[in-house]
């Protein structure tokens, strides 16, 4: 069905009366409302979900909230160059452990609030480099 401009206009005022309402501008920044949150960490989340086709895919709750936070999404995401030499980028979007009071369960939040990745060590001698501790059995 064929809309008249005066119907079109009506659908966009009211789109941007509920925006309004419910995010306070119709222009509100897209991680004022879309959030990563976990334990004490509260970042602006960025991507969205992937049936929409987004690089980074989120999905968040609770729906109806003026503020949504992320719960599931990318895990794990890694980009190599396959070169001389062979470099990696990855994240771990929900970190790294499960275990409670760990430093690694969000240690990578802020990487993916600004949109970025780490650089994965793959040679011994950075791995080495850059150990937080070391076991020797």
């Amino acid at each position: 069905m064929k809309q008249t401009p005066a119907q079109i206009a009506a659908i966009l005022e009211t789109a941007a009366d509920e925006a309004e309402k419910r995010y306070g501008a119709i222009d509100a920044p897209w991680g004022d409302w879309r959030r990563l949150k976990r334990g004490n960490v509260d970042l602006p989340a960025n991507g969205g979900p992937g049936a929409l086709g987004a690089f980074r895919v989120f999905n968040f709750a609770p729906a109806n909230a003026a503020k949504r936070n992320a719960f599931m999404g990318d895990t794990f995401v890694c980009l190599v160059e396959f070169g001389n030499p062979t470099r990696a980028r990855a994240i771990t979007s929900y970190g790294n452990s499960s275990q409670e009071g760990s430093p690694h369960a969000t240690d990578q939040l802020p990487l993916v609030a600004k949109k970025k990745m780490r650089t994965v060590l793959l040679t011994r001698k950075d791995v080495e480099a850059n150990l937080e501790s070391r076991d020797v059995f």
